[in-house]
């Protein structure tokens, strides 16, 4: 074996080694957990919806008070009615 083919072989077998490392390094990403970035997408949307329940339950408050306040004035406005 002369000394260019013992280099190329050298060459080779340097350039197997790479490729296995990257082919390994690339299997290790694919197996590493990712639950941190749906936890935190879980998170906020979580607390998006408990601020969207508080705010139907503000809008659904707001609407049971108005048609309390609008029976009550409605109520009085036919008695009224019987009293003249």
């Amino acid at each position: 074996m002369g000394p260019t083919m013992y280099l190329y072989e050298k060459a080779r077998e340097e350039h197997y080694h790479n490729l296995q490392h990257e082919i390994a390094e690339k299997q290790l990403l694919v197996h590493l957990p990712r639950h941190h970035l749906s936890r935190r997408v879980a998170g906020k949307l979580g607390v998006l919806l408990l601020k969207l329940g508080a705010r139907l339950k503000q809008f659904e408050q707001a609407q049971v008070a108005r048609e309390a306040r609008m029976s009550r004035i409605a109520e009085r406005a036919s008695q009224m009615r019987w009293e003249v």
